[in-house]
């Protein structure tokens, strides 16, 4: 596997990760089970992403790249911060919306960035944008409810 597509690889399971670490620091801070219920799916097709991109990796003979303890710091002291201040439904909503529109956003960048012509591997972040697209449009009616 050439660099660059180990690059693209470890862009989207990056990203995969950094949506479980929030959604498991989300999950310790949250009351509301209708939030509760969705994040747990959302957490769990991340999961089960991110075990994907690692089996892809290793069928190539790779590993993939956890994120930075820096990043995973810096990720969490932000949530705290914005938690602290409105833990209301609304707001948790809110910054997921945000998050998954983060995601949605460096996966089109890396999409173009790391252009690749190992169809598996472009078959994998198509499936990881889509199912960012689809958190994106539950999370829109879910705003519209809270």
């Amino acid at each position: 596997m050439e660099d660059k597509e180990m690059g693209l690889l470890n862009r989207i399971y990056q990203d995969a990760t950094v949506g479980m670490l929030a959604i498991n620091k989300i999950l310790k801070k949250i009351e509301d089970e209708t939030l509760k219920k969705m994040f747990k799916k959302q957490f769990e097709a991340y999961e089960k992403f991110a075990e994907k991109c690692d089996a892809f990796a290793l069928s190539k003979d790779k590993e993939v790249k956890e994120n930075s303890f820096f990043k995973k710091a810096k990720q969490t002291t932000m949530l705290y911060m914005s938690l602290w201040m409105d833990k209301s439904p609304r707001h948790i909503v809110e910054m997921m919306i945000t998050g998954t529109v983060m995601g949605i956003v460096d996966t089109i960048k890396a999409q173009k960035d790391l252009k690749t012509n190992n169809q598996e591997l472009n078959e994998l972040v198509a499936e990881f944008k889509k199912m960012q697209e689809d958190f994106y449009e539950k999370l829109k009616k879910l705003l519209a409810k809270v």
